[in-house]
């Protein structure tokens, strides 16, 4: 799979991302970080951000001690908003943040990491009124 960084072939370069969106590979749809938001937003008022990794089309990602979600981390843009950290076996990969922001810093994104298979990412674009 192509990372972002041209990293070809080689899942553990890079951040993944789905070739086609259109149509997800089983290994995608385990990986992809989901995230739930409101499309526009008021400056400087609270709202959610859910995140959730997986489970597209039933398919789940799985959670044992040697395969599972280690975090997820919650952006606009390039500016940190949070991070939920997660351990094989015990505990599932979703996560609400509350955030609120003063202007658009770009898209929401999510980035999540598999101890197996590297570092994937999504984005949501958000509008701040």
């Amino acid at each position: 799979m192509a990372g972002k960084w041209k990293c070809e072939k080689d899942i553990l370069c890079g951040v993944n991302e789905p070739k086609d969106r259109e149509n997800l590979e089983d290994l995608e749809k385990k990986h992809m970080p989901l995230i739930e938001a409101p499309d526009k937003v008021k400056k400087d008022e609270p709202f959610e951000v859910g995140i959730t990794v997986g489970g597209i089309d039933g398919v789940d990602h799985p959670n044992e001690a040697g395969h599972f979600i280690e975090w997820v981390e919650l952006y606009s843009g390039d500016t940190f908003l949070g991070r939920a950290s997660y351990s094989g076996g015990a505990s599932l990969p979703r996560a609400v943040f509350r955030v609120k922001l003063d202007h658009a810093h770009g898209p929401l994104k999510v980035w999540e990491k598999c101890n197996l298979h590297g570092l994937w990412e999504n984005t949501k674009e958000i509008t701040v009124e």
